[in-house]
Parts: C-alpha cells; structure tokens; sequence
C-alpha cells in the first residue's frame, strides 16, 4: 500500500499535468465541496428551535421569559414577542414545568388572585377582587376559540336594594380581538352570550353586549332590535336582491351557457311596524245572557193549584185565569231578559321588512355563428334568441322569484348581445405548447449540460491521467525487477554490435497482452492447459 507521501506526489504531479481551464474548473468544485462541508457541519451544530408557546399576551410572555431564566433553559422571542421559542427536545418537558407553575394564564387576573390572601382585606376589595377574578376567567375561556385572538369582559354589578322595585339586573360587555379574517358565525356568538350569562348570578342574555375591536355589534339586546333597524334596513334589502339574482341567473345560465345571461333585482321593502286590533259583532248571533222573572200578588188571592208539572213560583203563575183558580185582588209581573251579542276580537302584528313590489330586469345573450372572410379571418355573427325561447325565460323567472301579480311585480327578459361573446378569440399558437415545454425544461437541461461536461471534461482526463500514471509506476517496477540480457546469456555488457537486442519472453508477452488481449488470454489458457 502506498504510503501518504506517495499519494501526495502523485497527486501534485497529475496537477502539474492539468491544463490551465482543468485547473481552474478543478479548483472550483474542490472550493464548492468544501463550502458545502462547511455549511452542513454549522447546521449540523446548529440548535434547532421549536415553538414552546404562541399567541401570548405580553404579561404571559415576561412570566415565560422569567421561569425560562431561571431554569437555564435557552430561548428565542419570536412573532414581536407574542411567541417564546426553546430547543426542539425540550419542548414538551418545558411545557410541562410550566403548567406545573400555573404558566401561561392566558392574560388578566384570574381566581389565582385568592392564592394569596391578607388579613386587612375588607369586603369591598374582596367583592371587588371576585368580579375582576370572573372577569378574567371569562376572557380566558371565550380566548379559547380558534377565531379569537384576545378577549376582555366587563360586568356591572348595580348596588344591592332592599326594595324589590328599585333593584337593576347585572350587565356585561364583551370585546373580541379577532385573529386575522376570521369571524364568528352565529352560533358561535350566542355561545359566548349564554357562557357569559351562566358565569354571572342574575345576568341574563339580554343584559349582554357583544363587540369586536372594528367596532361591529355582534349581539345586542332584543329589545334594541326594532330601534337598530334602520340602521341594518339597506343591508337587509341588498341581501334579498343578491339572494333573487343568484338564483335567476344561475338558473338561466344552465340553459344559455356560463357568463351567458344577467339579472338585477330591485325589491321594495315594507318596514313600517303595523299592530291591527279588530273587534268585530255579530248582530244575528244574540245569546241570552240573564233572565230575571217578578211576581207580586195583594191578599185575597185563592191559588188555583198552578201549572201541573212545574215547581218554584212557576208553579203558582198563570198568565190568565182559568177554571183551575180565581184570584181576588190586584197582582203585578215583571220579567227582565239580557242578551248579549257575539263577538270576535283579532290582534294581527305585521311582520318587519315585507315585500310589497319585485322588480327584475334579465338580459339574456343569443348565439354566435363562425364565418371567415376572403382573408381567412374568423367572424362571430349574432343571432339573436326566439320569442318563444323568451317566454320560456320569462316565465322561468317568475317562478324562481315567486312571482306575485296582486303585488304588482315586473319581470322583462330581453335578449341582447354581449361585448365579450362577439369578440374572436385568437387561435392558439400551437408552438406555445412547445414554448411552455422548453421553459420548463430549460433548467434540468442546462444543469444536465453542465453535468456532462464536467465529466467529460474534468473527472474523466483526470481519471484517466491517474491510470496512465498508475500503469507508467507498474511498468517500470516490472522492468526494473528482469534480469538484463548479459546476464542471462553470461556474457559482458558491452555489445557494441547494432544487432537488435532480442526481447525476453515476459517482455513479448506484455507486449501481446497490450497490443491484442483476447490472443493473449488465449496463449496463456493454452499454456496452462499444457502445464496440467
């Protein structure tokens, strides 16, 4: 095995061979090789970080900051300090220890605040010291869904009364941070309402107000609803017409194509508040209400027996004498009957925001036919759509917006044609196809390129003077290993006869084996068969 020192010479003597571009080129990538060492040997050392907390508020943030100091643990601040970094495998363990201290607490004061308690406390700092605990302890919880990035709540708590009239039930305000362009949806809201409501004794969920910090009410009181309604009238009534247009063109686009057909829908909108009290009487349907009979009669008076089968003072009244009795004196009756009439008293409350008008213009385009000029251009011609195919459009509409008569609604369908329809659009190129190809190709190919020059030019000459060199050393070791003629044939060196000297057996069969292969593998399998 060659030493060091040999490897190293023949090193610098294949350099001295290289041409001043092999040199240079050589130079280049043992430079390339080395930086990439280099660079792979730092990043090895280097200490990779992963995400220990994020989204932390900045008394969160210090507290982390602090207990990571004074644990020796190595940090990085990231995200403008909202978020505290520490080596990947110690995060889980960090996390840990942390939730073991009560880290983070998510911002505000929360129930931790009774951990330390103190003698001189009065019942006023006490009461006040549990509002802003459920306070804090909210915004926490409500800092929990994913569209929410900070949170605060605010509860008022009215005086205690003694008299029951004079009492005022609690209220709160709640102020969302929203992450990014998230929202809340609806349910969402109305969750965070009735967590609200449920955390505070006697606060319901119309004594709540929900805001974001762009200033959008999210929820209001019910109460409110009819007052803030102009405010949301105008959005309301856009909402209507983009709902009927959707559905009108999307239902006509199926039939002319996409892009093919445009609606718009102005609806009025009704949003007086009208209660409606009737009390309507039905003359015919009289119903006797009370019935009072008065009978009086002087002395002197002889009872017949009364009317057979019937009791009470009836039993003794006869409207006019008979044979049954005679009465002697004078008498008096009196009957008073109340009737009361029927009646029927309706309440109706309209609804808010009725529609009293639809109004929906449609334009529909038509069709194109190809032609080409004399030159070869391509022309669209328009044909425009039938009265039939029109009525079926008309009537289409109707039924998608519910199309009322009585309320006056109007519905026309035009057909028209459309700028971007009658423009031609140009034929495509077909080397563009190719184009794209070699532009997504051209990088892979000239990195091929370079590959393949760099081999050919570089690694394989360099190759290839290492194995001359290597065959050169060999041969000459060998030559210097024969015996020379004179002393194989035993004679003096000096010959100055200009006789060929004759080449020895092992010197031909070099010779053969460089010169044609096969034939001296040949020779030598034919000498061994020989030998055995």
């Amino acid at each position: 095995m060659a030493s060091v020192k040999e490897i190293f010479n023949q090193a610098v003597s294949i350099i001295k061979n290289f041409s001043l571009t092999q040199k240079i080129i050589a130079g280049v990538l043992i430079a390339a090789v080395l930086g990439g060492l280099i660079v792979l040997s730092t990043m090895g050392s280097k200490t990779e970080y992963d995400v220990l907390y994020s989204g932390l508020s900045p008394e969160d943030a210090a507290n982390v900051v602090a207990k990571l100091k004074e644990q020796r643990i190595e940090y990085q601040l990231a995200e403008s300090g909202r978020a505290v970094l520490v080596p990947a495998d110690r995060v889980y363990e960090t996390r840990l220890n942390l939730a073991a201290e009560g880290l983070p607490r998510g911002g505000g004061v929360g129930f931790e605040i009774f951990d330390q308690t103190s003698l001189g406390t009065t019942d006023f700092v006490q009461k006040l010291n549990y509002q802003r605990a459920v306070q804090g302890e909210l915004a926490r919880t409500i800092r929990q869904f994913k569209q929410v990035q900070d949170a605060r709540v605010h509860i008022a708590t009215p005086k205690e009364s003694v008299f029951v009239e004079d009492s005022k039930p609690p209220s709160a305000s709640v102020s969302l941070t929203m992450a990014g362009q998230e929202k809340l949806s609806k349910e969402q809201i109305m969750a965070i309402v009735h967590l609200t409501a449920s955390a505070v004794p006697g606060l319901t969920a119309e004594n709540i107000t929900v805001v974001d910090t762009f200033g959008h009410l999210l929820f209001r009181k019910e109460s409110d609803d009819m007052s803030m309604l102009s405010a949301t009238q105008l959005e309301y009534q856009l909402k209507i017409e983009n709902a009927l247009r959707k559905k009108v063109e999307t239902l006509l686009e199926e039939v002319v194509g996409i892009n093919k057909a445009l609606a718009r829908v102005t609806v009025d909108m009704d949003f007086d508040r009208v209660d409606v009290t009737e009390e309507n009487y039905d003359p015919d349907g009289q119903v006797t209400r009370s019935e009072q009979f008065l009978l009086e009669l002087q002395e002197g008076q002889r009872d017949a027996g009364g009317i057979p089968g019937v009791k009470g003072e009836l039993a003794t009244f006869t409207e006019t004498g008979g044979a049954e009795g005679k009465t002697e004196g004078a008498h008096r009756k009196n009957i008073t009957r109340n009737y009361e009439i029927s009646k029927k008293t309706k309440h109706v409350q309209e609804s808010i925001g009725t529609i009293k008008r639809l109004s929906v213009a449609v334009m529909v385009d038509g069709t194109y036919n190809e032609s080409r000029d004399k030159d070869g251009k391509k022309t669209l011609v328009y044909k425009p759509r039938s009265a039939e195919e029109l009525d079926h459009f008309a009537k289409m509409t109707r039924n998608a917006i519910g199309f009322d008569p009585e309320r006056g609604d109007k519905v026309d369908v035009v057909a028209m044609p459309f700028y971007l329809s009658s423009v031609v659009e140009p034929e495509p190129d077909p080397l563009e196809k190719w184009r794209s190809l070699t532009e997504h190709l051209a990088i892979p190919l000239v990195l091929l390129v370079i590959a393949i020059a760099l081999i050919m030019f570089v690694v394989r000459p360099f190759m290839k003077l290492l194995t001359q060199q290597q065959l050169e050393a060999q041969r000459q070791a060998e030559f210097a290993s024969q015996p020379s003629v004179e002393e194989l044939s035993g004679e003096e060196q000096d010959d100055l006869s200009l006789k060929p000297i004759p080449l020895t057996d092992r010197e031909r069969m070099y010779k053969l084996a460089q010169s044609d292969p096969e034939r001296a593998a040949d020779l030598v399998r034919r000498w061994l068969r020989e030998g055995m």
